[in-house]
Order: C-alpha cells, then structure tokens, then sequence
C-alpha cells in the first residue's frame, strides 16, 4: 500500500548512494504525484460527501476511516481541517496519515494519549453527559440575551485556563486543553478548548454558533461567533474568563460577551482556512447596553447615579460609544478628581482605583 508521507522517501534515501537516492527520490516523488493524479480524477466523492463521512467518523471516535474508492489526499486533508471547525465534539485527534491502494484509500488518525477506541467511547458519553447537564440547566424559555449569558458564565465558573498547556510545546502535556473535552469534563483548557466548549453546547441549545481561530494582539488565539436574535455578534469566554485571575472583589467577566466587529476585532486577524467568518455589526444584545452600562456621552451625573445603583457591588464597569467620551470620561473622573464628588466616594469609599482599556473603550472603577 503506498503512503502518502515522507518517511518512505526518507528509508530510500538512507538505503542508497547520493546519486541513486537523488533517482529513487525523483521516482517516488513522481509515483506520489501519480497516485494523486488517479486519485483526483478517479474519485467519486464531492468535497462536501468527503466532509461528511470524515466528520461522522470521527465523531464517533473511529482512528480509521475506509473510503469506497480512491480518494484525493488533499481532498480528505481539507476534510480533517474542516471538522476543526464543524466538529466542536472531536476532541481526540493529534497527527493523521492517507493511504491507498489504487482501489481504495484509508485515513488513519492518531489519538492524543494514544486512546483506544473503547476509551473514547467512554470519553465521549462524558463529553455528551456534561454537555446535556449544562443545556439543560439552561432555562429554554428565556431570551437569547439570557440564555448565551448563562451558558457564558458556566463555563467559566466549571473551567480554569490552563496555563501549563499554554506553554508547553509537547502534546503530552498540553493533553485535551485545546478541546471540548478538556473545558466541559476535565475542567482545565486553553482558548480553543472554551471555544469548542461554547460552540458544542449552544449549538445544543438551537444557536448558530462557530468557532474561529487567528492572532489576537499578536498570539494565536480562537474565539467564537453565534446568532442571537438574527443577528451575528462575537464573544470570547478566554479573556473573560481571564478577568477571574485579578485581584479584588469586583471583577468583570463580560466585557468581550457579544460585541460588534468594530470593537471586538481590533488587533485580531483570521487565519485563511476559517470556513466561516460573519459580519458583525450590532449592539442590541451586548452587556453593556442591556444592562444600561453603556454611555453615548459623558455625563457625570449619569455615572454618579451608576455608581450609586451599584454601590453594594464595590465597582463599576462603563463602556462608551466614541472615543471622545470615552477620554472625557477618564480625564474628568480620574485625572481632574471628579470621582470623588460622587456619592459613593462622599459616603466614605477610601480610594477608587480604575483600569481602563481604549480598545473597548470601557472604563472600570472600583471603591474601597
């Protein structure tokens, strides 16, 4: 059976002379382009069919899927590429090989850990057990708002970042962190073991939603889109979840929870093979306007009055339409003084430490 990996041309090349290895490369190089050749034109499968057997297949925890026929490598390459994105519920696949015999061709994939097929079964009704558990917790009949904040917010209170994953460079330590398994089951994940986690259990919950992955201020990251009310808006559990490793009692873990693609996608780049990628342009269901926190302009006696609504939960978290009240804002409260003409300052707070971020344009505050 001819493979379609390097190692064969490497055994050839260590078996011979340099100039019979250079012939013996050359010829297997032109049977590889052979075999794909026949495959392309031999195949009976769309991209889309292919899709579909792959995705099947590997949902249900197979390490080897044998296709009716030859098949193109690139064709079943592009495939396992896709299920990163349409299949949040693989959590399990680390390296894989194409192979064919001219008659028909054989994925063979690799499992992280090397789990056999009976420990995955058993992986899998874990996964399927804890997504089932959270959608159900999930009240049905409340709005789309409430339903993506609870599920938002679940995942978050189940799962820690795990930050030994993040700088590990071997798959034995970075482990299921990067999957749906690793945040719903094992409670410890990386970006995309969140954003698998989120899209696995709305898609559950009847949400269009998807994971995308690119650079986030210069890192890899990955994130999700989901449909709420009809229309497409970001979110990112990671760095929301991030926000629960500061210090202090008030801490705000919605600041990146369904915002439009000019707030969200600064400093972001998507990676080419993002199958999907929506336009973003509304507002209605962000936190910060459904909650009343979000400002067209700066008004003191607008944030006084926040302030003290809020007062029992020692901060305030204020987001602002432009950039000018934006600066307004932390010119007049924090550089000019202003925060301490606010009755929760006047009532005896001692200090009121901030952060701000011009990215989002939000302002945090804190009382003591």
């Amino acid at each position: 059976m001819k493979r379609y990996t390097a190692a064969v041309l490497v055994l050839v090349m260590c078996l011979s002379s340099c100039g019979l290895a250079q012939l013996k490369e050359d010829f297997g190089e032109k049977m590889d382009e052979k075999i794909e050749q026949h495959a392309a034109e031999k195949t009976t499968y769309t991209q889309e069919q292919l899709d579909k057997e792959v995705f099947e297949g590997l949902s249900a925890g197979k390490k080897t899927i044998v296709f009716d026929g030859v098949v193109s490598s690139d064709m079943v390459q592009q495939s396992v590429y896709n299920a990163r994105y349409a299949c949040p519920d693989v959590f399990w696949t680390e390296g894989f090989s194409v192979s064919t015999d001219y008659s028909t061709t054989t994925l063979d994939c690799e499992s992280i850990h090397d789990v056999d097929e009976q420990q995955l079964a058993n992986m899998y009704a874990e996964l399927n057990n804890a997504v089932d558990t959270i959608a159900a917790s999930i009240d049905s009949g409340a709005s789309d708002y409430d339903r993506l904040l609870s599920l938002h917010d679940k995942l978050i209170e189940i799962c820690d970042y795990d930050h030994d994953a993040y700088a590990a460079t071997d798959q034995e330590t970075i482990g299921f962190a990067g999957s749906s398994y690793g945040c719903l089951v094992e409670h410890k994940a990386v970006c995309e073991g969140y954003a698998h986690a989120f899209s696995l259990v709305a898609r559950k919950m009847g949400f269009e939603c998807g994971i995308v992955c690119g650079t986030s201020r210069g890192e890899n990251h990955a994130w999700n889109y989901v449909k709420a009310d009809g229309d497409y808006y970001w979110l990112d559990v990671t760095w929301d979840e991030n926000a629960t490793e500061a210090d202090g009692d008030f801490l705000p873990i919605h600041k990146y929870f369904l915002l439009d693609d000019e707030l969200f996608m600064a400093g972001r780049t998507v990676d080419k093979d993002v199958p999907f990628v929506p336009q973003c342009t509304m507002m209605d269901n962000n936190y910060y306007v459904h909650n009343g926190l979000y400002l067209e302009g700066y008004s003191f006696a607008d944030i006084d009055s926040l302030m003290t609504e809020h007062a029992d939960e020692g901060g305030l978290d204020l987001m602002f339409a432009d950039d000018e009240s934006y600066q307004t804002a932390i010119d007049e409260l924090m550089e000019n003084g202003s925060i301490w003409n606010t009755q929760v300052m006047q009532n005896g707070a001692e200090a009121a430490p901030y952060f701000a971020d011009p990215e989002l344009r939000t302002l945090t505050i804190t009382w003591q």
